[in-house]
């Protein structure tokens, strides 16, 4: 496939390439763990999540080669690899990247040597270095998107989505509809901590996740942690509002930066926030948007 720079809004990419899949290996239910810190966990028919060494990684099988969702942690790769082939020999042609922590990158540069494309959402290249995409041979092998993008391979679907900023500017949603799951990176968490530095949004969390709670899912995988339900996401986004609710009315009273933090309870929600230096005053700042 020639390397790919995608601009427009929408993009759609057809994955053709050579190779079989038999059909005991698409639909194995296994669950595998290695010497190397890393467990594999069938979710669905042709999915795994590779826990371990970082974030959770999603792979998908198709009959013409594998789509990765997330790597792992520098050093990772041959651990990442191994548990991969202990469930597909197929070699994996698409890396997706749900944003640009390290924990889900540190691993893009094999992945290019192997040949993998790497696709994420176009505001990775504001900064090339942070998302591990720089580089004379991860660079032309990076493929970047606005607001949609597709990949048919092998006769299965994902479909890529920015709904806007929430946990940074490149949260990218996938979504495999034939399977009802949907990947959603650190749009969950046990509680919201934004990149603020990456262009994240505590104000546009819910907006987001409002928009993703429209999608026909019924099993959800974040970055760290087992898979959820719709359930889940949908009482985190609640969980989200009120907390936001909570701060905009106390920046309308009037309240200053420096006391927000400790006037702002969410202790009922499970959350202890403790927002300081460059991350309190992005918050209050998008805050007093509001006013």
């Amino acid at each position: 496939m020639s390397t790919l720079s995608v601009h427009k809004t929408c993009a759609t990419v057809l994955l053709v390439m050579a190779g079989a899949m038999t059909v005991s290996a698409q639909n194995m239910q296994v669950n595998t763990r290695g010497d190397e810190g890393m467990t594999a966990q069938y979710v669905k028919t042709g999915l795994f999540v590779i826990s371990g060494r970082g974030s959770n990684s999603v792979l998908r099988m198709s009959a013409n080669g594998l789509i990765l969702v997330d790597g792992k942690l520098p050093g990772s790769y041959d651990a990442l690899l191994a548990q991969v082939k202990r469930i597909s020999k197929q070699p994996v042609r698409a890396l997706i990247l749900t944003d640009c922590g390290e924990s889900r990158t540190g691993t893009n540069g094999k992945f290019v040597e192997d040949g993998t494309r790497i696709i994420a959402q176009e505001n990775a290249k504001q900064n090339l270095d942070s998302c591990n995409l720089a580089g004379d041979k991860v660079s032309p092998a990076l493929v970047t998107y606005g607001r949609d993008y597709q990949i048919r391979m092998g006769g299965i679907e994902a479909q890529l989505m920015h709904f806007g900023n929430a946990y940074s500017n490149i949260d990218t949603v996938v979504y495999f509809p034939n399977l009802k799951v949907v990947v959603i990176g650190d749009l969950f968490a046990a509680s919201p901590n934004p990149d603020f530095a990456a262009g994240g949004s505590l104000m546009n969390w819910g907006p987001v996740l409002a928009h993703l709670l429209k999608l026909d899912f019924d099993v959800a995988i974040p970055s760290q942690g087992a898979p959820i339900t719709r359930a889940d996401v949908e009482a985190f986004k609640a969980k989200i509002d009120t907390m936001v609710a909570r701060a905009t009315g106390l920046v309308k009273q009037g309240v200053p930066k420096d006391k927000l933090m400790a006037q702002l309870k969410t202790e009922d929600l499970g959350w202890q926030l403790s927002f300081t230096g460059d991350q309190l005053d992005s918050f209050y700042a998008d805050l007093a948007k509001t006013k």
